[in-house]
C-alpha cells in the first residue's frame, strides 16, 4: 500500500483511513424461534487506524463507525461506534499503560458474543477504561497493577426489561520469566458488579488466577489461566437485604499454531460476565479459529464457537437464568482484487438452544461488502 509522508516533529504517526459498503441478508435477526420474516440491510462503514510513537511512548487506536439500516422484516435504523485506545509509556523500569475507549453496537453483536445469551434488540453503550502500571524489579520478574472499570447503559432498557449497571475492579501480581519461551503470572484479583436500581444488586468478586504461556516453537505457543473465585451477592427488598456466598472455578486456555500462509487456534474456557439483566453469567466456551492465504490476495478463514451460558446461582437472587446454548459458525472469503479495494464475503450459522423451554431458533445471515483503503498518512522526522 502506498503512503503519503509529510515532515513533522513527532518520530512516528500513520492513518489509515478506510470506508466500506455491506450489503446483509439474515433470514432470522432476533434469534427467535419459529418462522419468521427475512431482514435486509445495508450498511456503510467509514473509519480510521492511527498509530504514534515516540522514543517512550507508544499510541494505537482507531475511530469507526456503521449507519445500518434494515427493512424487511424489520425496519430499523442504527448507529455504531467504536473508539478503542492503547497507550503505552515506559521508563527504566516502569512501564504505564492504558486500554480503553467507547463502543457503541447492539445487544445481538458485542454482548452476544461474550456472554451467549440473546438479549432484547436495542443498542448498548458501554465504556472501559483500564489503566496499569508495571514495575521490573530484574529482566525476568515484574511486578504489575492494573485497574478496569467499565459503564453499559441500553436505549429504552426499562420497557425491555434491561438494566443498565456498571463494573469495577483490579488486579496485582508478579510474572516471572524462567526462559525464553515460558512466562509465569499470579495474581489476586477483584471485581465488583452493581445495579443502580431500587433493588440495588451488587456482587464482589475475590480470586487469584494463575497464568502460564509456552512457546513449544517459533510458531505453536499455548497459553493457560485459571483461578478460584469467591463471589458474595446481595439484593435488598424493602428493608431487607439477602446476601449469599459461593465459590466457583474460571480458566481459560488457547493453543495456537502458525504456518507461512495461516494460523489455527483452539480456545476453551470459562468466565463470569455482566449481563444486561441484571444478573451474573457463567459462560463456558469452545472455539476454533482457521485461517489460510490461498494466493497473495485471496485469503479464506472460518470461525466457529460453541457457548453455554447460566445464571450465577446464588440464595441472594431468587430469579435464575436457564442455561442457553449458542453456536456460530461463520465462514468467510476476503479478495483484496485492488491496491485499494476488498471483496469479502461471509456467511454465519447462528443456533440458539434453551433446553428447560423446548426453545430453538436458527438463523442464517450473509454479508458482502466492499472496501477502500485511501493512501496511508504517515507523520516522521
Amino acid at each position: 500500500m502506498g503512503g503519503l509522508v509529510l515532515n513533522g516533529y513527532a518520530a512516528e504517526w500513520s492513518a489509515e483511513p478506510s470506508l466500506g459498503v455491506k450489503g446483509e441478508y439474515n433470514s432470522n435477526l432476533l434469534l427467535v424461534a419459529g418462522p419468521q420474516k427475512p431482514v435486509y440491510g445495508h450498511w456503510v462503514s467509514p473509519g480510521v487506524k492511527f498509530a504514534g510513537s515516540t522514543e517512550n511512548i507508544e499510541v494505537s487506536g482507531k475511530a469507526t463507525a456503521d449507519v445500518v439500516r434494515y427493512y424487511g422484516g424489520r425496519n430499523q435504523e442504527l448507529l455504531n461506534l467504536s473508539f478503542p485506545l492503547s497507550v503505552k509509556y515506559g521508563l527504566d523500569r516502569e512501564t504505564f499503560g492504558f486500554e480503553g475507549g467507547f463502543t457503541r453496537d447492539n445487544t445481538l453483536r458485542g454482548e452476544l458474543l461474550q456472554t451467549g445469551v440473546v438479549l432484547s434488540f436495542t443498542q448498548r453503550n458501554m465504556w472501559n477504561l483500564a489503566p496499569s502500571w508495571q514495575h521490573a524489579f530484574t529482566e525476568r520478574l515484574s511486578l504489575q497493577s492494573s485497574y478496569q472499570y467499565s459503564k453499559a447503559t441500553y436505549e429504552d432498557g426499562a420497557r425491555l426489561g434491561l438494566v443498565d449497571y456498571q463494573v469495577q475492579g483490579g488486579s496485582t501480581g508478579l510474572a516471572y520469566q524462567p526462559s525464553e519461551n515460558d512466562r509465569l503470572m499470579l495474581l489476586g484479583t477483584y471485581t465488583n458488579f452493581t445495579v443502580p436500581t431500587a433493588s440495588a444488586l451488587r456482587s464482589d468478586i475475590v480470586g487469584a488466577q494463575a497464568s502460564w504461556a509456552h512457546a513449544f516453537t517459533e510458531r505453536l505457543a499455548v497459553t493457560v489461566t485459571g483461578g478460584p473465585q469467591v463471589v458474595s451477592s446481595s439484593i435488598s427488598f424493602g428493608p431487607t437485604r439477602l446476601s449469599d456466598t459461593q465459590m466457583l472455578w474460571v480458566a481459560n486456555g488457547s493453543l495456537k499454531q502458525q504456518w507461512q500462509s495461516g494460523f489455527a487456534e483452539i480456545v476453551i474456557g470459562r468466565e463470569i460476565n455482566p449481563s444486561g439483566f441484571g444478573l451474573l453469567l457463567k459462560t463456558e466456551r469452545a472455539g476454533v479459529t482457521l485461517s489460510e492465504d490461498l494466493t497473495d490476495r485471496l485469503n479464506a478463514s472460518v470461525n466457529a464457537q460453541v457457548l453455554l451460558a447460566s445464571s450465577v446461582a446464588s440464595k441472594a437472587v431468587p430469579f435464575t437464568f436457564p442455561e442457553n446454548r449458542y453456536v456460530v459458525v461463520s465462514p468467510r472469503l476476503t479478495w483484496k482484487f485492488d491496491e485499494w479495494w476488498s471483496l469479502t464475503v461471509a456467511y454465519t450459522y447462528n443456533r440458539r438452544e434453551v433446553e428447560s423451554f423446548g426453545e430453538r431458533a436458527f438463523g442464517n445471515a450473509t454479508t458482502v461488502m466492499l472496501t477502500y483503503y485511501p493512501p496511508k498518512l504517515s507523520v516522521g522526522r
